[in-house]
């Protein structure tokens, strides 16, 4: 199906698509102090929590009104869907889903939180504002896309920049990891729909010679374009904090910036050679380290890196399970009611907390640094240990070895 222009030529100026993409954006940056913060807040949790009890069966109104909505959209436009619009529809979910494994840790959101997905629908209707208001100017598709994702990211840095300013919010870099992932599903759903032939034309090719051709090919570009806002995205959700903005920057890009070489290397055959022989390299090495030291837990710790059973993780905090799995956390010094009762849910009998080098880090937690807690999601009581890292990292061996049921969260640094 293809868009077509809504207003005449003689139309009034308050018709013009490029006036509508503009207002958009302003609403955006207005939403949060306007709207969000005095009105919306409760009410999207509150809808969030709503249930029906059709047939006897409790279910959430946010995911039926979502289904039913789509239902009706099959059905009105059923002649103009195409199967890749279908497929753009699938991949969207998967995209949230994927983001939301990453985004808000501590909050505990589930799939269809209204709060969870707001940045999502709002920028990605912000991608298809900007589309039409640019479909008529004989731009290229990939200058459209560049225009597009960059303009998204600049309203969200200015939005989140002006937030510092405000009394009850912070520039949150999260937000803007956010903001640029709708806009890259809006960019899939305008683009999988209404220009497949030029996005799918040679669409074999994502390695070229060249490194203009890269974001010159629409196909490659969006490839591209999701490496770099899949990176921001899990970069900045776990340095949240303000003081690491210019850091969640530099790390994205650079990361960034190295898969983009590796790609483009791997098209020479010495490429190829190199890079596999190093990535073989590596695999034996940590592999060898895991085998090594599999029935070990904390193998070394020191300011700014942590071996966890052969696997060395730097400078990030990290969270270990009961059961062993590892993944990283947001890295911050004070745990919030929020963060406190993420940690609480998990219902373990010990909740282990790594407090940095110097301990500055653990706070948020009632005094003294043994405590007691009754954990109303167990029922039961749940030990609290703040130490600093050397301390922590040592009980944690000891608390392995004697098969307690602890949960482990040790900030890196500090």
């Amino acid at each position: 199906m293809s868009p077509t222009r809504s207003a005449s030529s003689g139309a009034s100026w308050i018709h013009a698509p490029e006036v509508h993409a503009v207002m958009y954006g302003l609403l955006l940056i207005a939403t949060p102090f306007i709207l969000l913060r005095n009105y919306l807040v409760q009410a999207i949790s509150v809808l969030s929590d709503t249930s029906v009890s059709p047939f006897g069966v409790e279910t959430k109104v946010v995911p039926v009104g979502v289904i039913l909505a789509l239902i009706v959209l099959l059905i009105i436009y059923r002649k103009r869907i195409s199967k890749l619009s279908l497929l753009a529809v699938a991949i969207v979910i998967l995209l949230i889903a994927l983001a939301q494994q990453v985004t808000d840790y501590y909050f505990g959101h589930n799939f269809y939180d209204l709060q969870q997905n707001w940045h999502y629908f709002a920028y990605g209707l912000f991608a298809f504002m900007v589309y039409r208001a640019l479909k008529f100017r004989g731009l290229p598709l990939y200058r459209i896309m560049l225009i597009t994702y960059f303009s998204a990211f600049g309203l969200s840095l200015f939005d989140e920049f002006f937030q510092m300013f405000m009394s009850s919010r912070i520039f949150d870099v999260c937000d803007i990891g956010k903001d640029v992932w709708g806009v890259y599903m809006g960019m899939i759903l305008v683009y999988f729909s209404w220009h497949p032939q030029a996005l799918f034309k040679d669409w074999k090719k994502i390695r070229h010679p060249r490194i203009k051709n890269y974001y010159t090919h629409p196909f490659t570009l969006l490839l591209l374009l999701f490496f770099l806002s899949f990176t921001f995205l899990n970069i900045g959700s776990i340095l949240t904090e303000t003081e690491y903005a210019p850091l969640v920057f530099a790390i994205a890009i650079i990361t960034f910036l190295l898969f983009w070489a590796v790609w483009h290397i791997s098209r020479y055959r010495n490429g190829k050679i190199v890079l596999l022989g190093s990535l073989t390299v590596v695999i034996l090495f940590q592999s060898f380290f895991l085998f090594k030291y599999y029935d070990k837990n904390i193998i070394h710790n020191r300011y700014g890196l942590t071996v966890y059973k052969g696997i060395p993780i730097p400078f990030f905090d990290f969270m270990v399970y009961p059961n062993g799995a590892l993944r990283l956390v947001d890295k911050k010094h004070f745990f919030n009611q929020r963060d406190r009762d993420f940690l609480l849910k998990q219902k373990t009998d010990i909740i282990l907390i790594g407090s940095g080098v110097d301990g500055k880090g653990g706070k948020g937690f009632a005094d003294p640094r043994h405590l007691f807690l009754y954990n109303k999601w167990s029922k039961s009581g749940t030990q609290i240990i703040i130490q600093d890292n050397l301390e922590a990292t040592k009980t944690f061996n000891r608390l392995k070895s004697e098969h307690k049921n602890v949960l482990f969260v040790i900030h890196n640094t500090c």
